[in-house]
């Protein structure tokens, strides 16, 4: 895992496995202060994305009921996951 800029809270990968990502983004979510988190998810193929931006939701959900996971993404992705109820889902395209 590489973190770009840890005062923002931006995490983003350079591999794809996304059994690994989950584990680090839970990781980085159970060890840090992370109301605010985005993760960069533009590389990752559409169906491992979407199982990752859904996990980790519901992760970030559960120790932040108010935070935000913000979700570097292609637009496929918004459209799949977008009919979902993940409240503190936001989507840059």
């Amino acid at each position: 895992m590489e973190n770009k800029n840890l005062k923002n809270k931006y995490l983003s990968f350079n591999f794809t496995d996304s059994q690994k990502i989950m584990a680090d983004v839970k990781d980085y979510i159970r060890k840090s202060e992370c109301q605010e988190l985005t993760i960069d998810l533009k590389s990752i193929n559409v169906m491992d994305a979407a199982k990752i931006i859904v996990t980790t939701s519901a992760y970030h959900n559960k120790k932040y009921p108010q935070g935000k996971l913000i979700c570097k993404t292609q637009s496929a992705i918004k459209s799949l996951i977008s009919k979902t109820s993940t409240r503190n889902l936001e989507f840059i395209i």
